[in-house]
């Protein structure tokens, strides 16, 4: 507890002497309220039969799939990000002979990482909301909060997978790229999945995206309990058992080839 507080104090630390860095990405977050404000107005108040199991508002739904997705993308990016600049700022190997394993390393460091994660989700719903007019007050909290913490664990160890990859590639954003597309494609952010071919709705439900938003949509918009998400809790809690543990063991394995061919350092 104590080194996840020391990671935590000193990249705040850094985080509050980039502060023009911090606002330019505040920036970036109103930029694309107003994309979707006008998105909204483009598709008009009318109530769309494709989302009425969420309360039928375009607006909402996408609101939702965009924040959450912003904390997706923190635990795809982060990982493989502190790996890289340890490589090229040659921190890498010292890092390597402390006592403490990597991958604890790793996710301490993102400890801030996430903390502003949950503070963007928050001004999204916040913001947006009150913005487009969207009511949240039927919002099942307890229920918000699980989803979103299974959710984090879910893509953490996709997170920690792909530092191994990162570690042994050196270089993949155009890998990363695709697979952001593929989260857009079948997660469920912009558009429900049941718009989608059977065939590709089946590939849907491997991506933990897809519960995780329906599941945060229900009970954002609808109230649902945790007892009415059963079922998606339940799935969400074997995602993150399953990647965080095949995440963990994937990346000490490539911690271990990488130690064998002598390419840890090497960028």
């Amino acid at each position: 507890m104590k080194m996840a507080w020391a990671f935590f104090k000193r990249d705040a630390a850094i985080a509050y002497s980039y502060r023009a860095a911090f606002l330019a990405h505040l920036i970036g977050n109103v930029v694309m309220l107003a994309m979707l404000y006008y998105v909204g107005k483009t598709v008009g108040p009318q109530s769309l039969p494709a989302l009425a199991k969420y309360g039928g508002n375009f607006l909402a739904f996408v609101l939702i799939g965009v924040a959450l997705t912003d904390c997706v993308t923190v635990s795809l990016a982060s990982f493989g990000a502190q790996v890289r600049e340890a490589q090229t700022t040659g921190t890498l190997e010292a890092t390597l002979m402390s006592p403490v394993r990597l991958s604890t390393i790793l996710v301490c460091s993102s400890l801030w990482n996430y903390f502003l994660c949950a503070i963007r989700f928050s001004l999204y719903l916040a913001v947006g909301g009150s913005i487009f007019g969207i009511s949240l007050g039927r919002a099942n909290l307890t229920s918000a909060t699980v989803i979103f913490i299974l959710t984090v664990l879910c893509f953490m160890g996709i997170g920690i997978l792909w530092a191994g990859i990162v570690l042994l590639m050196k270089r993949g954003e155009a890998l990363m790229g695709v697979g952001g597309m593929v989260l857009l494609m079948f997660g469920g952010v912009l558009f429900p999945t049941s718009t989608l071919p059977a065939w590709i709705q089946n590939l849907a439900r491997l991506v933990p995206l897809n519960p995780a938003l329906e599941g945060m949509r229900f009970a954002l918009l609808q109230g649902y309990g945790l007892k009415q998400l059963q079922d998606i809790v339940i799935s969400l809690s074997v995602f993150s058992v399953v990647l965080l543990g095949a995440g963990i063991l994937g990346f000490n394995a490539a911690v271990q080839m990488g130690r064998k061919s002598g390419s840890l350092t090497q960028y």
